[in-house]
């Protein structure tokens, strides 16, 4: 089973069809254990065959009802809605540390469109909540998610903004926080703003609420002052019964 859903965790994060040798040599295991995986994985409906090769099918979004049984999707949905509707347009997102991946929660604007949930294959160097959870981490253990990170999924940001380097990344985010609050400015795109809090809501892995959005919105202590009350807000309404 364990080998199964790391299959399928290769073909959703490939984002396109991926052919059933590469799937094998990701995972590392021989082609023929593979061919068998995706043959189960298909005859249930969570994978299919394409002319290109293998890619999910609809039963994968089987498993999304499944949202609504997490207290961290359920309950902090009306806070969220405030908080963004109290921030100038900034959007809040619940963000989670887990194995060594961003899971995004509850993606609010002003407008009040919420996204539940999405895995992300951005580069955690470029998230401001993944790059506040980092700095929480023994700075080896850090630099080890950073570097699988990158050979995931590439490295990026501004030139002349975002360091070439794990370690330079790290010493840079660091130098950024403050009132445990991270504020990267133009980090990914000029005129944009990421700032985040580790969050305590209970979990097994760690949470950080971030806002994000135009710089020009507010200066570092407003942001700093808007996560505070934020999270407050957030952690009283998920630990009620």
């Amino acid at each position: 089973m364990a080998r199964g859903l790391e299959v399928l965790r290769v073909l959703v994060d490939e984002g396109g069809p991926i052919t059933g040798t590469e799937i094998a040599r990701r995972v590392g295991l021989h082609q023929s254990s593979t061919s068998r995986i995706l043959s189960t994985l298909t005859e249930v409906g969570y994978v299919r065959r394409t002319a290109r090769g293998f890619a999910p099918d609809f039963g994968v979004l089987s498993l999304v009802s499944a949202t609504s049984q997490f207290p961290l999707i359920r309950k902090p949905r009306a806070v969220m809605r405030k908080i963004a509707a109290g921030c100038g347009g900034l959007s809040p997102t619940l963000s989670m540390l887990w194995r060594n991946q961003m899971i995004y929660f509850l993606r609010t604007s002003e407008r009040g469109e919420t996204i539940d949930f999405w895995w992300s294959d951005f580069p955690i160097h470029l998230s401001a909540p993944g790059l506040r959870l980092l700095l929480n981490l023994p700075r080896e253990q850090a630099l080890e998610i950073l570097r699988g990170s990158r050979q995931r999924f590439g490295w990026g940001g501004q030139p002349g903004v975002v360091p070439e380097t794990e370690e330079a990344v790290l010493d840079l985010a660091a130098g950024n926080l403050a009132h445990d609050v991270i504020v990267l400015r133009g980090w990914n795109r000029p005129g944009e703003t990421g700032a985040a809090i580790p969050v305590d809501v209970d979990e097994d892995h760690p949470v950080a609420l971030a806002l994000t959005g135009p710089s020009d919105v507010a200066d570092i202590p407003t942001l700093q002052l808007w996560l505070h009350d934020a999270r407050r807000s957030v952690e009283a309404v998920v630990r009620q019964p």
